[in-house]
């Protein structure tokens, strides 16, 4: 076959040319694109053979258009193009170069479209013009620029049904000349596209905000207009009443924004768009890389290329880190933290002899992605040590965790609370950053001293089970590890007795219940009894405050900063009457019978023996999983961000910023360098906190590169899986079966504990992931959906305690779920059926 539909064509540049493959990438993600079919590089280099031509000629054009096409070429191309002519009144035929569309250069206008094509003659007259074409001076001249050689731009031709558009024109998922990430910019103008893509007409130019709210108008002359005449294509001038009406109305500009954001969700990077409108139907007609922003944003300073992907890295296997980082990390954190991080990762790795090495970090998009680095040892040799070292680990996993914290970590803490609580100069401050790098390399290496050994018997556990019982380790195995308390559990239980207390006492509860969010300390604050309450939640609060809103970053309040996140934790607790004590003996008993089972199960009394050591030892070591996130994790993210927020209030007064909360969006670099000279940084504070918004939004690639079997099968055990599960439909999507049972429900969208008052007691949370200062959601939800997160992470963990189903890993739960679906959720199979959207 010479030629292929795009809904069974291959999309690979180098067969059917740039334009062709995303056209065919559209066409496969169910974008409204016009039918069509694709010629491929096979045909062209099929007629080159036949007819003996010498691509180097100087008349090569000539001879090209002169040539026969081959008669198996001929008859295949005729028929494709009869069966497409049947469909529409006229097509459009496009050249397709490989070399077309680039993310190093777009070669827009530089080859070949014929628009209203209507028969077969004059079909077959403009392939050949289209492979003509590439061979065309500026062509030659153009590749040089890019350092591409002519005889590799491999050429495909597009043939399209032609939509008579009434208006039509090009968007910007980001502005081309101010790279502004928050604009989408859209030139629109009457009749078919030409017009605006050559220049010929000044067009109505739209800027749209991202979220659509906000429109900014510039009516453009749109002197006139192409269209299709009865044979090829007609310049008409255009009426008063069309150059001085918009030819977009605001619905349908909020129709191609919409369209727009969900083509470049697709590709993973900002993209232009051409576009045609016939009869009220938006239809895409080309989509391709904006070439100028992405190479604005590939310029990294050399203080930051240790901790932000490069182009050059792309060749490599990266994968996405969501499961463990699910948003966007802030500029200072990925400056401070990521190779401190790393580092510390990669001295405990080695010294544990783990056999699988350690994960580098970088940045991209503001995501952080990992590539596994493996270590010199041979795998055997590391494999048995690293299993000796366990073995000896094993018993005393929690006590050694607890000593770590005592010897090692609270002198940290308390000499970052002694240095916050002095007077900073910018000495203080260049000097503080620098102390936090070295910091956080030991606090993270004994965080994974503590952790990979926690995994490495919650993996041989696994193995046991699957031996001795004859099956995957299913629910059941990870439900008999629950039950048992953690600092989770101690905080929530601590919460909910206070709420106990606000319930026999009448005045507490008028105030509490009663006050406005955000007013509760005020209302306490007028009575004595209220002032008592404080000064229990304050008591509360300066040992289990040390927690960022926003997990693994220095943004969001603490609890010790802000109580009223903590007195509205007990406002809905007392509203949906959560009784903890309840819940948790419930957990216990489950625990007990499943582990019953167990045994009953274990026929032979030695293998018996075994199992129940190994599983005592994991139970016992089970309070690592939140205990470890309590005192590392949440607590160390929150005293540097304490700190630094210091550092945010001393760089307010040198009139660098405008907020303390504004250092979040400065890199390290930049902050030592205006301490050293200060000069205000608040316009790039105001460009980052717009892409950050941005990076929020856009899917980001699941990963770089090509990953061997090995690798991947690595990386979707520790972090779970690389991308959506291809057995998804419309109606269904699949996950983790991470915590058993069925529930039935509608479904409320969650992106942060700014929005726990939206949530609504018997909701079915549907998250990126969660971090143990979602206590409330757990306490009111009645099954869990999350992007990310496997059988051993906090929302499947919690989600066991307060036994209620969840599905994690689906990757696209908040993609694909809104507010007020209506779902099924099988945590037992992994599944969630969308009954009614």
């Amino acid at each position: 076959m010479y030629t292929e539909r795009f809904i069974d064509a291959a999309d690979t540049r180098e067969a059917v040319g740039g334009k062709a493959a995303n056209l065919i990438k559209l066409t496969k993600w169910g974008m409204p694109v016009p039918d069509g079919f694709v010629i491929g590089r096979d045909s062209f280099l099929h007629f080159v053979d036949v007819n003996e031509l010498d691509l180097q000629s100087e008349n090569i054009q000539n001879e090209i258009t002169q040539a026969s096409i081959p008669e198996e070429v001929l008859t295949d191309l005729t028929s494709a193009f009869l069966e497409l002519r049947e469909k529409y009144t006229a097509l459009a035929v496009r050249s397709s170069s490989g070399a077309e569309d680039l993310e190093q250069a777009s070669f827009a206008g530089q080859y070949e479209t014929y628009l209203n094509v209507r028969t077969v003659e004059e079909f077959l007259s403009r392939v050949k013009g289209c492979w003509a074409s590439c061979f065309e001076n500026r062509v030659q001249q153009y590749t040089e620029t890019i350092e591409e050689q002519v005889d590799t731009l491999n050429m495909g031709v597009v043939v399209q049904g032609l939509i008579h558009s009434d208006v039509s024109g090009v968007i910007f998922s980001q502005d081309p000349v101010t790279c502004n990430s928050d604009h989408i910019l859209i030139n629109a103008s009457y009749g078919l596209g030409e017009a605006v893509v050559s220049g010929i007409v000044t067009p109505d130019t739209f800027v749209v905000k991202r979220d659509g709210r906000k429109i900014e108008k510039i009516i453009g002359s749109k002197e006139l207009k192409i269209i299709a005449g009865a044979t090829g294509t007609e310049e008409m001038e255009t009426t008063n009443v069309e150059r001085d009406a918009y030819c977009l109305n605001d619905a349908m500009i909020s129709r191609l924004v919409e369209l727009t954001l969900k083509v470049e969700r697709h590709y993973q990077h900002p993209v232009d768009l051409e576009f045609g409108i016939q009869d009220q139907q938006v239809y895409l007609l080309q989509a391709r890389p904006i070439t100028t922003v992405t190479k604005a944003v590939q310029s990294i300073p050399d203080a930051r290329k240790g901790f932000i992907l490069e182009r050059k890295d792309e060749d490599e296997f990266w994968f996405l880190m969501d499961s463990r980082f699910p948003d966007p990390i802030s500029p200072l954190f990925a400056s401070i933290v990521t190779q401190p991080f790393y580092q510390g990762m990669a001295k405990a790795s080695g010294e544990l002899k783990e056999p699988m090495g350690f994960t580098q970090m970088k940045v991209h998009n503001g995501y952080y992605y990992g590539k596994q680095i493996q270590f010199e040892m041979a795998p055997e040799q590391l494999f048995m040590e690293n299993e000796k070292l366990m073995e000896n680990l094993y018993p005393e996993l929690t006590n050694g965790m607890y000593d770590i914290v005592h010897d090692h970590l609270m002198p940290i803490y308390r000499h970052l609370d002694e240095e916050t609580s002095k007077p900073f100069t910018p000495a203080k401050a260049k000097r503080g950053l620098g102390e936090l790098a070295g910091f956080f390399e030991e606090v993270y290496y004994w965080h994974f001293i503590i952790v990979l050994p926690h995994a490495s018997l919650n993996i041989k556990l696994e193995k046991l089970f699957q031996r001795l019982l004859g099956s995957e380790p299913a629910h059941d195995l990870y439900q008999s590890l629950t039950g048992i308390m953690n600092k989770s559990l101690e905080s929530d239980r601590l919460l909910w007795q206070l709420s106990m207390k606000v319930t026999k006492e009448p005045q507490l509860l008028h105030a509490i219940m009663n006050s406005d969010e955000g007013n509760v300390s005020q209302a306490l604050s007028t009575f004595g009894k209220g002032k008592d309450f404080l000064d229990r939640v304050g008591k509360f609060v300066k040992e289990y405050g040390y927690r960022c809103l926003k997990a693994h970053d220095f943004m969001g309040e603490t609890w010790i900063e802000n109580h009223e996140h903590v007195l509205e934790i007990i406002k809905n607790l007392i509203e949906n009457g959560h009784d903890f004590d309840k819940e948790f003996e419930s957990a216990v008993k489950a625990r007990n019978k499943i582990h019953q089972k167990f045994l009953t199960a274990i026929e032979d009394p030695i293998e018996r023996e075994g199992f129940e050591k190994c599983y005592q030892m994991t139970l016992d070591a089970a309070v690592i999983t939140d205990d470890h996130h309590f005192y590392i994790d949440a607590m160390f993210d929150a005293k540097a961000r304490l700190y630094l927020l210091k550092v945010g209030e001393l760089l307010v007064q040198l009139g660098v910023l405008d907020d303390a909360e504004d250092i979040w969006f400065l890199y390290k670099d930049e902050i030592i360098s205006v301490l050293d000279a200060p000069s205000s940084l608040m316009d790039t504070v105001k460009e980052r906190k717009r892409q950050y918004d941005l990076q929020g939004k856009i899917k980001t690639p699941a990963f770089f590169g090509k990953p061997t079997e090995e690798e991947q099968a690595f990386v979707e055990m520790v972090f779970g899986s690389l991308e959506e599960n291809k057995e998804n439909t419309a109606n269904t999507i699949k996950g983790i079966s991470a915590s058993a049972g069925v529930c039935e429900g509608k479904v409320k969208v969650i992106s942060g504990m700014h929005e726990a008052s939206t949530f609504k007691k018997g909701d079915i949370l549907v998250c990126k992931s969660t971090t143990p200062v979602w206590t409330s959601f757990f306490q009111d939800a009645i099954a869990i959906i999350a992007d990310t997160g496997g059988m051993l992470s906090h929302s499947a963990i919690i989600a066991r305690e307060y036994q209620i189903p969840a599905v994690l890993g689906t990757k696209i739960g908040t993609e694909r779920l809104k507010d007020g679906d209506h779902v099924i959720v099988d945590g037992n199979t992994g599944t969630v059926t969308i009954i009614e959207a």
